[in-house]
């Protein structure tokens, strides 16, 4: 459970809003250590790109991309053709995780994963800043005669 919050939290933090809705994290490492390695998230790159890359031509298309329920940001098309390839994902995924392994050991934990949240919530404006109030909603007001 914690990979796949970790797998959707990279796709959509570290992107500024790009975001990969209803796909699969990668496997749980070996033994549940609920640490994520490079290799790890990189794999699970390939086997959501495979999922979605309906007409195996190497590239994932608008088309495709909403078949499979994922949304991606313009920044993962590097290139600006209007489709994404297998090493355009691997990219932008080495460099979230990258963004995420602040102590650089090649592994994602749990610290690393809260800072990484909690830096995704602050971006988006729902850091632990205050909600603002709000105003209770009375009877509705009569319109008032001529």
């Amino acid at each position: 459970m914690t990979k796949a919050f970790v797998a959707a939290a990279l796709a959509s933090t570290m992107l500024a809003g790009t975001a990969m809705a209803g796909q699969e994290a990668p496997a749980p490492a070996a033994g549940g250590d609920r640490v994520i390695t490079r290799d790890e998230m990189l794999a699970g790159v390939d086997a959501r790109f495979a999922k979605m890359d309906a007409d195996h031509d190497g590239k994932v298309t608008a088309a495709e991309r909403e078949a499979a329920g994922g949304r991606f940001g313009r920044r993962i098309d590097t290139d600006g053709d209007g489709a994404i390839t297998l090493e355009e994902m691997r990219a932008q995924t080495a460099k979230r995780f990258d963004m995420m392994d602040t102590n650089h050991d090649g592994k994602v934990d749990m610290a690393e994963r809260q800072a990484a949240r909690e830096k995704m919530m602050a971006m988006r404006g729902r850091g632990n800043a205050a909600p603002a109030p709000s105003t209770p909603a009375g009877p509705p007001q009569a319109p008032q005669g001529n």
